[in-house]
């Protein structure tokens, strides 16, 4: 008999340490199923961010090919405002923060179809003209329209936000266009 009664108390200092292991178990899983969680949320602002940007290039794209003439300054019904970044140098280099609300009107907007928090903004720079080599000989331009023998070379800036603010994406493309 005093055998049985020096082992009762074991099955509770057991069950106490099995139950104390399975908490913990328990807790590990919700803590792993917590982080996974925000990791997908993450991926989903991420994605969505790169979409709006991508969108916004899509359609500055669009913009430009639709264009009959580089004009730099205000922006009208047929085109956007195009920054001239041969005269004044790269608009991201002079500008300390391009995409605050002091530049509003020399960047685009886009809203159609973007269900982001907010709308995605783009820049159009022109950089640089680019003759063909085919054309260098042609000095005089005979036969041809005098603004068809070079291409003019653009750089779309485009930024979009995702669920969140602070997902941003920024995405750059480079769009050369003879007018």
């Amino acid at each position: 008999m005093k055998l049985r009664r020096h082992q009762d108390g074991m099955v509770l200092v057991t069950s106490l340490v099995i139950l104390l292991i399975l908490t913990m178990l328990a807790l590990s899983a919700v803590q792993g199923t917590s982080i996974q969680e925000l990791i997908a949320r993450n991926q989903r602002d991420s994605n969505l961010a790169f979409n709006a940007a991508e969108t916004a290039l899509v359609e500055a794209e669009a913009v430009l090919n639709a264009m009959t003439s580089a004009t730099y300054g205000t922006s009208s019904d047929n085109n956007p405002k195009i920054y001239d970044a041969r005269s004044g140098g790269s608009f991201f280099v002079v500008t300390e923060n391009p995409w605050a609300s002091d530049y509003k009107n020399e960047l685009q907007v886009f809203t159609q179809g973007v269900s982001t928090q907010a709308s995605p903004l783009y820049i159009i720079e022109h950089i640089s003209t680019v003759v063909s080599d085919e054309d260098r000989l042609n000095l005089d331009n005979i036969g041809q329209n005098p603004n068809t023998c070079c291409t003019q070379m653009f750089r779309i800036t485009a930024r979009g936000s995702g669920g969140t603010d602070a997902a941003k994406v920024i995405l750059q493309s480079t769009y050369g266009k003879r007018f």
